[in-house]
């Protein structure tokens, strides 16, 4: 852990949610000794973050949020970052250095625009780092928040060629001081590798719920009779309609083309049950277990 770290009093949790409500429990779990502001739009939300001691402090006026951090984490939905960065800078005076990060699955678009935004109005003394911690649960809210969320978990951290490495570094020692793993990603490579590893399972998770829902007879519904491997393949669909929305559309560029690869390989399984191709049919069964095997 680096010094400017340690140096840290005051973290504000923009967004107190299952990922920002997990951060501040992660933060008092792992001795964090400094002060934990939770910033949000609905007092109900903060109330569960202060009586699950979750934060410290919470309020809904932003200056008052923002204004006394050193660190300030962004757990909004991906399309509500940029401006929460512009909004934040407004509240910061230039003599105060401020390092930001955010918690988004898509970083392409976000970064640019804020990296844009931050140079033109010549605001050095805001450090953006996108970052995106590989953790979370169907459940959204702050009451499903849990300390251990982050361990093990990869935490993704996404500079750009203007971020400086004391900024990045900070970034990786709040992931690790939680118990994540860090890897240092192109805002690029951590979309195309994320809409493999998260988005795309997401989209085929909503569509298979979607599908298995119009199989019925007379008397009954295919999904009545849902058990659990009905269940673990498509929990995740349970997951924020707002949220998800976002991610699909930021990461456009790089999910249409797997959606299209997907169509083809369900294309060529539907030709080789048709044709009752019984040892192709294991031939990808069996690979598609191998493939499952080595995931921990």
């Amino acid at each position: 852990m680096t010094e400017k770290f340690q140096q840290i009093k005051n973290i504000t949790i923009l967004g107190v949610g299952l990922i920002g409500g997990s951060l501040g429990l992660a933060l008092k779990e792992n001795g964090f000794k400094g002060q934990i502001t939770g910033l949000g739009r609905r007092i109900e939300t903060l109330n569960i973050a202060l009586e699950r001691n979750v934060v410290d402090f919470a309020t809904t006026d932003f200056k008052l949020g923002v204004e006394t951090a050193d660190l300030l984490i962004i757990g909004t939905p991906v399309s509500l970052i940029p401006q929460m960065v512009k909004r934040i800078s407004e509240q910061i005076p230039n003599k105060k250095s401020l390092f930001v990060t955010d918690a988004g699955s898509v970083k392409t678009q976000v970064v640019r625009e804020i990296d844009n935004f931050l140079n033109i109005q010549d605001y050095t003394h805001i450090h953006f780092v996108g970052s995106h911690p590989m953790a979370g649960s169907e459940r959204t809210s702050v009451a499903a928040a849990r300390a251990n969320l982050f361990n093990s978990a990869k935490c993704i951290v996404t500079p750009s060629m203007h971020t400086s490495s004391i900024a990045i570094q900070v970034v990786k020692d709040l992931w690790e001081f939680v118990g994540g793993d860090t890897i240092v990603l192109s805002p690029t490579d951590h979309d195309y590798l994320v809409a493999g590893a998260s988005h795309l399972p997401h989209l085929i998770a909503s569509v298979l719920t979607q599908t298995t829902q119009s199989v019925q007879t007379e008397s009954l519904r295919a999904i009545e009779l849902a058990a659990t491997g009905f269940r673990d393949t498509t929990r995740i669909a349970a997951g924020s309609p707002e949220i998800w929305r976002d991610v699909f559309l930021q990461n456009a560029e790089f999910l249409i083309p797997m959606v299209k690869s997907t169509i083809q390989t369900l294309e060529q399984l539907k030709i080789l049950i048709k044709n009752k191709d019984s040892a192709k049919i294991e031939e990808f069964l069996a690979q598609a277990k191998k493939i499952r095997d080595t995931v921990k």
